[in-house]
């Protein structure tokens, strides 16, 4: 019988992948999954790679075909089986894609009144512009968003930093919980790419401030049309730096240019 996946993605996004074999679930999407939190996997004509916060496995009698209606008609009232696939999933991890963690300011919301729509928006599409510069290096980019639990929440925050190969950090509108988690990340030595629009996304038209020390090496930018173009170029010139493979041995801070 066929299987499917529901993968939830940031800013509640969804992808999904249905008409597997069981090996397939398994193999292609779950391990890749309890690995590292990510799936990689072909839709239209090209393969992407995404951070999930949610997978959902159902096996339905029937393959799903979209001109019969939308998946979830199909998977609706059917059983979650990711637990069973997971189990078998934590003998066979393999490593898989770098980390990228984003540090970014998490603000506006979905259901909001326009402004607050328009700023959720905004913080999104740079994530999806960052999601595609890393992709195209062989990464995956990392994001924390706003639903985890406060105490579960800094932990995580923390071990994906640790985990990181190096992050990128978004100065834009000087939210004291991205300079918070740059300092963590600069004091075990990640490299850091920061970035900043030139102008407030809360208070549009006011210049952005960038505090400390770092002022040097922030890439501003206008649009997102621009953070595309300084991003991949940054992280092409300093890539082997960035995509060295293990811990330094000098164990010396990397500066970003």
């Amino acid at each position: 019988m066929p299987y499917h996946a529901i993968a939830s993605l940031s800013g509640g996004r969804q992808k999904t992948i249905p008409n597997k074999s069981e090996a397939e679930i398994l193999s292609q999407v779950v391990i890749p999954f309890v690995a590292n939190g990510v799936l990689t996997a072909k839709w239209g004509s090209t393969t992407q790679t995404y951070q999930v916060l949610e997978l959902r496995i159902y096996e339905t009698p029937n393959s799903w075909d979209k001109r019969n209606g939308a998946l979830a008609e199909l998977t609706k009232g059917k059983r979650n089986v990711y637990g069973r696939f997971a189990q078998q999933a934590s003998k066979l991890l393999a490593k898989n894609k770098p980390r990228v963690f984003m540090i970014t300011p998490i603000q506006g919301a979905r259901y909001g009144d326009q402004e607050q729509q328009r700023v959720l928006r905004e913080f999104e599409e740079r994530f999806g512009v960052v999601e595609t510069v890393i992709r195209e290096f062989g990464g995956v980019a990392i994001r924390i968003d706003r639903e985890q639990p406060l105490d579960e929440l800094v932990a995580r925050i923390k071990r994906e930093i640790r985990d990181a190969i190096f992050l990128i950090a978004d100065l834009t509108d000087e939210r004291p919980s991205c300079y918070f988690e740059a300092g963590f990340a600069e004091a075990l030595g990640k490299p850091v790419i920061y970035i900043a629009s030139k102008n407030s996304v809360m208070k549009p038209g006011i210049a952005t401030k960038v505090h400390f020390d770092i002022h040097m090496n922030v890439q501003f930018f206008t649009n997102t049309k621009e953070l595309h173009e300084k991003l991949k170029a940054v992280v092409e010139k300093n890539r082997s730096k960035l995509f060295r493979d293990g811990d330094s041995e000098e164990n010396d801070k990397t500066i970003i240019k």
